[in-house]
């Protein structure tokens, strides 16, 4: 495909841009990891029958998803990006996980290159992909021009887009109509509809949000490695889980309360970036509270310790001993983090009033009480303090939750299902 004049031309400027900011964005703390490889030379970019693309945590939990449902034989080889290191690390254990329990697919994993026109070309050409995943809200202008210009599909699954991002997307509507991607597959009817505004509804289909595939059916069997060593059985625990740093003093807020009321209770502070760790060890020794970090704790902590947790991967093992649970982004206009993951251990969660990130989920899951949602710290430390006094059966909140999810699964196979034929065709 060719694009209009205008079209390279826009191109053309959005390369200069990425080109002028290269020096700014090697410096970059997300960025510098790995930032050669994000250049995608020749040589250490290896050749795929697919290309999946996600830009951080969450996504790159989707894609293993994805992984784990494509059909046998669909695609011998695998290219999985990400923006970030702690992307990197899911797909990493992705990738263990196929070499183990699925053979049939070589999966390598690659930090995403830049999105100048030149890098992207280059990278499309050196992988020689069938066929390009994006997931969720990636629209990335020159891998999409590339793929178009090289006669290769790509899908946009788990699609998601807000108002906001719709409206920034129609001042290119011409330049998305020129490269558009061969399916959408949308979380949402609504979802659907902001992508069919952008490429037209012969493109758009609605699928099962994926995230729903994500969450366990039921509690990880086995012993809790934070349980004897972290925690003593029988300690009453609280969580502040996914905390942002612009909701910090809120939080805090939180934990005095939650301190104030019950001072024999542990509470597990988990901030949602690793780099705001220092930022709270400072503000936990400005409230005198007694903390201690995760990687330190070597014997269960004392009744009433704050746990500040400075170790990736260990949330779902927290929550499974927590006895209330508070999940952040919420308190502030931040989109709220995954409220779901608690309760696959039968705990009912508190947030605040902002949780757009995860209005796919639907009212009805607060209105069955299953989340607790608040207008604000005060409320929130309120409902939380009633929680930890009285909790709800953890079988229970977990069995009704299992009910609802069970409705709600099915879209990482549809997602599979449809990348595999576009590969074949």
């Amino acid at each position: 495909m060719t694009l209009s004049a205008r079209h390279r031309l826009l191109l053309s400027l959005y390369g200069a841009a990425w080109r002028l900011c290269r020096p700014l964005l090697a410096r970059h703390r997300r960025l510098r990891h790995g930032f050669d490889e994000r250049l995608a030379p020749r040589g250490r970019t290896p050749q795929a029958d697919l290309w999946i693309q996600s830009a951080s945590v969450g996504e790159s939990y989707l894609a293993w998803q994805l992984l784990r449902h494509l059909p046998q034989g669909s695609a011998g080889s695998v290219l999985l990006t990400t923006c970030t290191v702690q992307g990197r690390g899911i797909l990493d254990s992705a990738a263990a996980w196929c070499a183990e329990h699925r053979p049939d697919m070589r999966v390598e994993v690659r930090f995403f290159p830049l999105d100048e026109p030149a890098v992207m070309r280059r990278a499309l050409q050196l992988t020689g992909a069938r066929a390009v995943v994006l997931l969720e809200t990636e629209l990335w202008p020159a891998l999409m021009a590339a793929c178009a210009q090289a006669g290769v599909p790509y899908v946009v699954v788990n699609g998601r887009m807000t108002p906001g991002s719709l409206a920034g997307y129609l001042n290119f509507d011409g330049f998305l109509r020129a490269v558009p991607p061969a399916a959408v597959l949308a979380m949402s009817e609504h979802d659907a509809a902001r992508y069919a505004v952008l490429f037209g509804h012969g493109r758009v289909r609605v699928m099962p949000n994926i995230k729903f595939d994500r969450v366990p059916q039921g509690a990880a069997q086995g012993p809790n490695p934070l349980l004897g060593t972290v925690f003593r059985p029988g300690t009453s625990v609280a969580v502040l889980a996914s905390v942002r740093r612009e909701e910090e003093e809120d939080a805090e807020y939180l934990l005095r309360a939650v301190a104030g009321e019950r001072p024999r209770t542990c509470i597990a502070l988990v901030p949602r970036h690793l780099e705001r760790v220092a930022r709270w060890r400072v503000r936990l020794d400005e409230v005198g509270m007694p903390w201690v970090l995760r990687s330190a704790v070597r014997e269960p902590v004392a009744p009433g310790t704050v746990v500040l947790w400075d170790a990736f991967g260990e949330l779902d093992h927290v929550y499974a001993l927590a006895r209330g649970v508070f999940v952040g982004g919420s308190l502030r206009p931040l989109g709220g983090q995954n409220f779901l993951e608690p309760l696959a251990h039968g705990i009912v969660p508190v947030i605040g009033p902002h949780w757009s990130n995860f209005y796919w989920v639907g009212d009805d899951i607060m209105e069955q009480g299953l989340v607790q949602r608040t207008g604000g710290p005060e409320e929130a430390a309120q409902e939380l303090l009633r929680l930890l006094r009285r909790p709800a059966p953890k079988t229970r909140v977990a069995a009704r939750f299992a009910g609802y999810v069970e409705k709600r699964r099915g879209g990482a196979r549809m997602a599979a299902e449809t990348v595999a034929e576009i590969i074949r065709s």
